[in-house]
């Protein structure tokens, strides 16, 4: 098997020298079903074994990636929070973060609060989860599960603070203020309607340093200007000595939108949305047919 260093030596004998892959609707079929395929899992471990690094690369932050992904003998990176953080699972010295200061977090948080939306927010320490956005999560994930035939319980909120070991609050913008000693990576959050999604839009890009992931038409996940998946990839070759040129990404949905128009190949899941799939360089299968091991399979 090969050692971490391997991964920062260029090999002619292989056309990758990173692979980066997210997770909900490209590893895992549904957020609450966190498994990876064995064929997937084969396909890291094959490309491991060539040398190759792998990160995940997720919206989510580290203790919210399941149980599989820390153990797995090929995971290398973890790029969390929408590149917010970036931290190894076998060196720690290339470790980085671009999280919200305490002054601009407050601003967003209070933005979000005003136009009322709902929030879970991710600190570098814990996920404070409002009660009335896990209410969204879960009717959004009841109809994501029943899409595939995955059953979740009638109330599934405990279900969703188990699996993502969340903190169940009444007001993002006071649990955060209770915490002045931790940093604000994330936020995902849902507001009433396109209206106020809009006008959230326009109050952020006013404030200015606040990167947006406009999900669809009332949902959005918030980060640092300063940190993307995209960004946070090229930024992990870089410290890796390897060529951007020489890495690939898979995803699905809007926040990897970051990842295309890079140096950096992007391959689109078949499940992926219509407008992902139009700015990708490649498009493989579905998760639901192992598309990430399709495409390694095929080009690694």
């Amino acid at each position: 098997m090969s050692t971490p260093d391997q991964a920062t030596v260029a090999h002619a004998d292989r056309n990758f020298d990173l692979i980066a892959f997210d997770l909900d609707g490209t590893v895992f079929g549904t957020p609450t079903n966190q498994v990876i395929s064995p064929r997937v899992c084969s396909a890291f471990q094959a490309a491991h074994d060539a040398g190759v690094a792998i990160a995940v690369a997720s919206g989510r932050p580290a203790w919210m990636l399941g149980q599989q992904i820390p153990a797995a003998p090929w995971m290398d990176w973890a790029i969390t929070c929408n590149g917010t953080r970036v931290s190894g699972y076998r060196r720690s010295d290339l470790d980085f973060a671009h999280g919200f200061s305490r002054e601009l977090a407050e601003e967003v948080l209070r933005c979000l609060d005003e136009l009322g939306g709902s929030a879970s927010i991710h600190t570098n320490r814990a996920s404070l989860m409002e009660r009335r956005h896990l209410t969204h999560m879960a009717s959004d994930f009841k109809k994501q599960s029943a899409e595939v035939g995955e059953q979740l319980p009638d109330n599934p909120i405990d279900k969703l603070l188990s699996s993502f070991g969340g903190i169940a609050v009444d007001s993002a913008v006071e649990a955060f203020r209770a915490r002045p000693d931790e940093q604000l990576d994330k936020v995902d959050c849902k507001v009433p309607t396109p209206e106020a999604a809009d006008e959230l839009v326009a109050r952020l890009e006013a404030l200015g340093g606040v990167g947006i992931a406009r999900l669809n038409a009332i949902n959005f996940e918030l980060t640092s200007a300063a940190a993307s998946k995209g960004d946070a990839t090229t930024e992990l070759c870089r410290r890796l000595g390897i060529d951007p040129a020489r890495a690939v990404a898979f995803g699905d949905s809007g926040n990897d939108l970051s990842m295309t128009g890079r140096e950096l190949t992007f391959v689109a899941m078949g499940n992926a949305s219509p407008e992902v799939k139009a700015v990708a360089d490649d498009i493989t299968d579905s998760v639901f047919d192992d598309g990430v091991a399709t495409w390694i399979e095929a080009h690694l």
